[in-house]
C-alpha cells in the first residue's frame, strides 16, 4: 500500500469522531448571517444595517465573505447542506492537526490521540458560525509561522499572506490574531539579538530554555511588515485596525455570555489542561523554545479574558506540549506501539472497509433521520408568534421590541428588530452613537422600561415568560397581551 494510503483510517476515524462530536443543529448567528448573505448580493456593502426598524445604523459586515458563501451554501440544499458544509470544515480542521502532530513526531497513533484530545475538547465550538471556517486557517498559520522562522523557505511567506487576506474578509474582527500569534517569534528573535550583545546574561536560562534565530532575518520581517498591512485588503476600508480598539474601549460585550471572562473553577478540562502544562514545564527535564513559553502564556492569559477564547487553548494547546514533550523524550521510541507498526496490508484494507462501512452508515443516517430536522433548535425561538406576527400584523411597520437571543431569527424572517446578538449594531462606538445595548439592560428596571419604549416609540413586545418584564407588562394597563406561545413567549400590544 502506498505511503498516502496509510493515512485513511487515521482519517476515517477523524471524521467519525467528528460526526459524532459535532452539535448537531444551528447557532443563533446563523440567522442573520444567512439574511446579511442575502443583503450582501442585493444592496453590496453599504455599511448600513437593514434589519432593525431603528434608522441610521451603521453595520460593518465584518465577516462579509463568509456571509456570502453560507447563504448559498443554504439555497443548495437547506439546513443539511449547512451541516455538511460545516462537518467538512470539523474533518478539515482534523487532518490538519493530526498533519502537523505526525511532522513533529513522526509517530501517526500518538498523533491521532493528540489530534482527537482537541478535536473532543474543542466539540462545543464547532457550530455554525464563522469560527469553524477560521479555526483551520489559524491552526495553518501559526504552523506556517513556525515553518517560516525555522527554514525562511519565501513559499511560507506567500502562504501567511493568504491566510491573512482570508481571515481578514472571512471574520475581520479576529484578524488582529495574526498579528499576536507573530509576535512569540518575534520576541524570540529580539531575544537573539539581545543574547548576542550579552552572552553572560542568558548563562541561567540557557539550560531550559532555547533562544534560537530564524533562518533568514529579512524574509521574516519582510513577510511580518506585510502581514500588517494584509488588513488593508478587503473592502472594509481601515474597520480591521479601529475595530479591536474600539471594541476595547466598550464594556457592552460583558453583557454576552461567551464575552465574559472565564471563572476557572467551571471550566473542568481547561483547568485540567493548565495544570498538565505546568506540570510539563515545571517537573519534566525538559528544554524549551521561547516561542512556545510566550505562546503558552498568551494563550492562557488570552482564554482568561473571554469563554470563546478557550477554544484556541484546546486548538493549540496539545500540539505545543506534544511537540515539547517529543523533542526531549523522542516518544517515537518510547511509546513503540507493536500492533500499529505490524499492520500488514490485508489487516490495513479490512481496517479500511470496516471504517467506511461506518462512515457509509453515518452518512446514511444523516440524509434520512436528519434530513428535515437539522433546525430542531427552532423549537428555542418563538415560530409559532413569528407565524401569527406575519399573519395578522403589518409586520414591516411596527417598532417590535425583542429579546437579544432570538432577534436574528425575527431578522431571519423579514421582521424588523428592536435588538439582535449583533453586538456591535447597538454599540454606541460603531453605529455613529445608538447606545441600544445600555438601553435594552434598562427595560429590566421597573422604573426605566416605560422610557425605553417611548424613545424607541415600541408598541409590539414579544417576551420569555416569567421575565422581570413580561410581569411588568402583565400587571400594566398599558399593554394587552394577545399571543402566548407554547407557554415560553408572550406577545403584548401598547393600547
Amino acid at each position: 500500500m502506498s505511503k498516502k494510503a496509510k493515512y485513511i483510517p487515521y482519517i476515517l476515524i477523524i471524521f467519525i469522531c467528528c460526526f459524532l462530536w459535532i452539535v448537531k443543529h444551528s447557532d443563533n448567528d446563523l440567522y442573520f448571517d444567512l439574511k446579511t448573505g442575502e443583503d450582501i448580493l442585493k444592496y453590496g456593502i453599504d455599511f448600513k444595517d437593514h434589519f432593525s426598524f431603528i434608522p441610521n445604523l451603521v453595520y460593518i459586515y465584518h465577516h462579509f465573505l463568509y456571509d456570502i458563501i453560507i447563504s448559498f451554501i443554504f439555497k443548495m440544499g437547506g439546513y443539511i447542506s449547512l451541516f455538511v458544509f460545516f462537518l467538512a470544515f470539523y474533518v478539515l480542521l482534523g487532518v490538519i492537526l493530526f498533519y502537523i502532530n505526525n511532522k513533529f513526531s513522526n509517530n501517526k497513533f500518538l498523533s491521532l490521540i493528540v489530534t482527537l484530545v482537541s478535536l473532543y475538547l474543542m466539540k462545543t465550538f464547532i457550530t455554525t458560525r464563522v469560527q469553524t471556517i477560521t479555526y483551520p486557517l489559524f491552526l495553518l498559520y501559526i504552523y506556517f509561522v513556525w515553518k517560516l522562522y525555522c527554514t525562511g523557505h519565501k513559499k511560507y511567506s506567500i502562504f501567511l499572506i493568504i491566510i491573512s487576506v482570508l481571515i481578514v474578509n472571512l471574520h475581520m474582527p479576529m484578524w488582529i490574531l495574526t498579528i499576536v500569534f507573530y509576535l512569540p517569534f518575534l520576541v524570540e528573535l529580539l531575544f537573539w539579538l539581545f543574547k548576542k550583545k550579552k552572552p553572560n546574561l542568558f548563562n541561567i536560562i540557557n539550560t531550559r530554555i532555547e533562544i534560537l534565530k530564524p533562518k533568514s532575518i529579512k524574509i521574516f520581517l519582510i513577510t511580518f511588515i506585510v502581514l500588517c498591512f494584509s488588513g488593508l485588503i478587503s473592502p472594509l476600508k481601515l474597520y480591521p485596525y479601529t475595530f479591536f480598539i474600539n471594541a476595547l474601549n466598550n464594556d457592552s460585550y460583558s453583557f454576552i455570555n461567551e464575552m465574559k471572562s472565564t471563572v476557572l473553577i467551571s471550566q473542568f478540562h481547561l483547568l485540567l489542561l493548565y495544570i498538565i502544562t505546568i506540570l510539563t514545564l515545571l517537573f519534566l527535564n525538559v528544554k524549551i523554545k521561547l516561542r512556545s513559553i510566550i505562546l503558552i502564556l498568551g494563550l492562557i492569559l488570552f482564554s482568561l479574558i473571554a469563554r470563546r477564547n478557550i477554544a484556541y487553548v484546546y486548538l493549540l494547546l496539545p500540539t505545543l506540549l506534544h511537540f515539547i514533550i517529543h523533542n526531549n523524550y523522542n516518544l517515537k521510541n518510547l511509546l513503540k506501539i507493536k500492533l500499529l507498526n505490524k499492520l500488514n496490508k490485508k489487516l490495513l484494507y479490512t481496517v479500511v472497509i470496516i471504517l467506511l462501512s461506518i462512515s457509509s452508515t453515518c452518512c446514511i443516517f444523516v440524509v434520512t433521520f436528519y434530513k428535515n430536522n437539522f433546525n430542531y433548535n427552532e423549537d428555542y425561538y418563538p415560530k409559532e408568534t413569528v407565524k401569527y406576527i406575519k399573519e395578522n400584523l403589518d409586520y414591516q411597520n411596527i417598532h417590535l421590541f425583542n429579546e437579544f437571543g432570538f432577534g436574528s431569527y425575527l431578522e431571519f424572517h423579514d421582521i424588523p428588530v428592536f435588538i439582535d446578538s449583533r453586538a456591535e449594531v447597538y454599540i454606541s462606538e460603531f453605529n455613529g452613537g445608538y447606545d441600544i445595548i445600555s438601553d435594552y439592560k434598562k427595560t429590566s428596571n421597573f422604573n426605566e422600561y416605560e422610557k425605553v419604549f417611548e424613545k424607541y416609540n415600541i408598541n409590539y413586545i414579544i417576551i420569555s415568560k416569567n421575565e422581570s418584564l413580561d410581569q411588568y407588562l402583565k400587571n400594566s394597563n398599558k399593554y394587552e397581551l394577545i399571543f402566548k406561545e407554547n407557554n415560553m413567549y408572550h406577545l403584548y400590544k401598547k393600547l
